[in-house]
């Protein structure tokens, strides 16, 4: 149901503004109530790109190259709103803010989204379940038990340091991230085991030493639109010729249309996640070979992120008398259209999660 609070919102509505609806949602102009997923579906229905005119700024603040500084801060803007906030819809046994992996991607049931697990040895498809699930089948593929070293960039939480833990892997593993919120807490649940285990606030461009196995899992977007090539080559630089590299993150399907001309991508860069961009699959494969790394194995775990995102969406409107609070309305709602709006793209196929594991020649 769609509320109109405003003569602008109306006026808006019916010119098909829509990233200026968007704008008046979150300032309660307009209330959107029901089924926030098909959002995403309207592009579909109306034409609703940007006119360029109306998009220079959008196009001039995420055309840049993503240096140290710059990332630094739109990824703690993104990472780091109040961990009260982001504890209420990640998972309870990780944290991790990447795609789970379930048992039936395409079953959803809200009581099933909802309710907390303790993780892999839950009897239903907990969120905490397929999070465990994800970050052991990320270290079956890159073998960890034959590696003496492992480099995570962008480790979040440290989930994936501590399954390998948990499976008794001695390889010594270093993790990288810019988000305060995520070192306080991976330090956190890593102490025991800090000698195996560096967590490291900064940009993983400040590492110099060679690993056997590298992960990225949801780092690239964070890389901006000219950065796809010269991370490939960072990366390669850190691993050792054979080892293995697990490539993990959203990627966008071809379009005429650039996506700072596109209203959801817009939306989501100017409200809540500041310089991301995303790359077609092929822009990645032709990335990985040309950096100097042969592809073994692709899966699309579309269906997987789309329960993600939407479990997290509902856990989020489940405490929004605890979040709302915090984050204050605008910022709520933003979120709300964020969440609710990549689980759809994700479901209609406009946004794809591709894992790809890598071997360096």
């Amino acid at each position: 149901m769609v509320r109109l609070n405003t003569q602008r919102a109306f006026l808006r509505l019916e010119k098909l503004d829509l990233l200026g609806f968007l704008d008046d949602f979150l300032r309660g102009d307009v209330d959107l109530v029901g089924n926030l997923y098909v959002l995403s579906d309207l592009k579909n229905c109306v034409r609703s790109d940007i006119k360029a005119i109306r998009a220079i700024g959008s196009l001039a603040a995420n055309s840049w190259f993503q240096s140290r500084r710059r990332t630094a801060q739109n990824v703690r803007s993104h990472y780091d709103i109040p961990q009260e906030v982001l504890s209420t819809y990640l998972d309870r046994a990780y944290q991790s803010y990447t795609c789970a992996i379930f048992d039936d991607p395409s079953s959803r049931p809200l009581a099933e989204l909802v309710t907390i697990g303790t993780g892999q040895d839950d009897s239903f498809d907990s969120l905490e379940r397929a999070q465990s699930r994800k970050f052991r089948e990320a270290l079956e593929l890159l073998d960890i038990s034959e590696a003496q070293s492992m480099l995570d960039i962008g480790c979040g939480y440290g989930g994936l340091m501590q399954e390998a833990l948990k499976a008794g892997s001695h390889a010594q593993m270093v993790g990288w991230t810019h988000s305060r919120n995520q070192v306080v807490a991976a330090r956190g649940r890593l102490d025991s085991s800090l000698g195996e285990c560096e967590i490291r606030e900064g940009d993983y461009r400040q590492e110099t030493r060679a690993f056997d196995r590298v992960a990225s899992i949801g780092m690239v977007s964070h890389v901006g639109p000219r950065g796809l090539g010269s991370y490939c080559r960072n990366v390669r630089e850190r691993i050792r010729k054979g080892g293995l590299y697990l490539h993990h993150d959203l990627m966008i399907e071809a379009s005429w249309l650039p996506q700072n001309l596109q209203v959801g991508l817009v939306f989501n860069k100017k409200y809540v996640w500041p310089g991301f961009h995303w790359f077609t699959l092929s822009q990645h494969l032709r990335a990985l070979e040309a950096a100097g790394f042969r592809v073994r194995r692709v899966d699309d775990l579309s269906e997987h992120y789309a329960k993600t995102t939407a479990a997290w969406h509902e856990r989020l409107l489940l405490h929004q008398a605890v979040t709302e609070p915090l984050m204050g309305q605008r910022s709520f709602r933003a979120w709300q259209i964020f969440l609710a709006g990549i689980s759809g793209s994700l479901d209609n196929g406009g946004v794809r999660d591709y894992r790809l594991l890598c071997e360096a020649i």
